[in-house]
């Protein structure tokens, strides 16, 4: 009992320090960490948890969480605090960082699942359930972008090898969604200067430039790809700071018109796609019951009332 009192002071004391970190105490702040007496590996995963979402909240604050993880990193006592054991502080942070961007392919499916039970089980009107969708697409993108700068960040503080922020641009790189386009803007702009010095990043940024020229995107990634360009033309001997979605909107009623028309595009298929899905299950669960034309009837009103909303917001994003 003792031990667990031990821990939640500790995890207390974790939170208070990493809600009010900033430029001026940082250093402070870290000296505390590293004195509190983490000694097993459930606490230092709570603690890491702690220091990751924090950083991931305060998005302008990125740069100072990622000094503070680096001065833990760079502190072997406290980098390697569970002894007999491969796991360290940088290892547990790197793999949080990691989940986080392999989710940029795909959007967490039991998140999808917990908006369709909400939708079957509280009968939500359409519009309703596109709301709720673009709501969570709106906070699942700033959770990305953010790991994406924070990431770029540890890289820049010489926290991670060089290694996996090369293999995490050659993986967007291969991407064509605004979100994947729009963080590997966020990370060549901040490590870009250090790269350039062995690699000439010539092929990740004609990727960029091709897309504007093939792909339907919002101004705001337009302009940042030129912004990249630009520091890739002449050198990338100026650091520019990288100003995206979170540094200014917090919810997405904040929106200007255009994004919002963005995400309520995507929204559409992702209903018209879980319909499609639930259309598939049901029908199949009516043909013993004799009842497949009237599921047929309703399922098919459903698809067709959003695949024309669908059609209508794809034409408002467009034009």
């Amino acid at each position: 009992m003792e031990q667990i009192n031990d821990s939640v002071e500790i995890l207390n004391i974790v939170r208070s320090i990493v809600y009010h970190l900033n430029i001026t105490n940082l250093a402070n702040m870290t000296r505390k960490i590293i004195a509190l007496p983490i000694n097993n590996i459930k606490l230092l995963e709570e603690v890491t948890d702690i220091i990751y979402d924090r950083a991931l909240q305060r998005q302008n604050y990125t740069h100072v969480y990622a000094d503070m993880c680096a001065s833990l990193i760079n502190d072997s006592k406290f980098n390697k605090l569970i002894t007999n054991t491969e796991i360290s502080f940088q290892k547990v942070l790197l793999k949080k960082c990691s989940d986080v961007f392999r989710t940029l392919t795909k959007h967490n499916p039991r998140e999808l699942d917990k908006l369709k039970q909400i939708m079957q089980n509280k009968n939500l009107e359409q519009q309703m359930f596109i709301s709720a969708l673009n709501s969570y697409q709106f906070e699942f993108s700033k959770k990305v972008v953010s790991n994406c700068r924070f990431i770029s960040e540890l890289y820049r503080k010489g926290a991670i090898p060089e290694k996996i922020i090369l293999s995490y641009i050659t993986d967007l790189s291969y991407e064509n969604e605004e979100l994947q386009l729009y963080c590997l803007c966020i990370i060549l702009q901040l490590t870009g200067p250090i790269l350039s010095k062995e690699y000439d990043l010539n092929e990740e940024v004609d990727t960029l430039l091709f897309a504007i020229n093939n792909y339907t995107m919002s101004s705001t990634l337009k302009c940042l790809i030129l912004k990249v360009q630009k520091m890739h033309s002449e050198g990338w001997i100026k650091e520019e700071s990288n100003k995206y979605i979170g540094n200014i909107y917090t919810k997405f009623s904040e929106l200007p018109k255009e994004m919002k028309n963005m995400y309520t595009l995507k929204s559409y298929n992702i209903m018209a796609l879980l319909i499609y899905d639930e259309c598939y299950d049901v029908l199949f669960d009516f043909v013993d019951n004799k009842k497949i034309d009237v599921c047929i009837y309703i399922y098919y009103k459903m698809f067709t009332d959003v695949m024309c909303n669908f059609y209508i917001c794809s034409k408002l994003y467009v034009y």
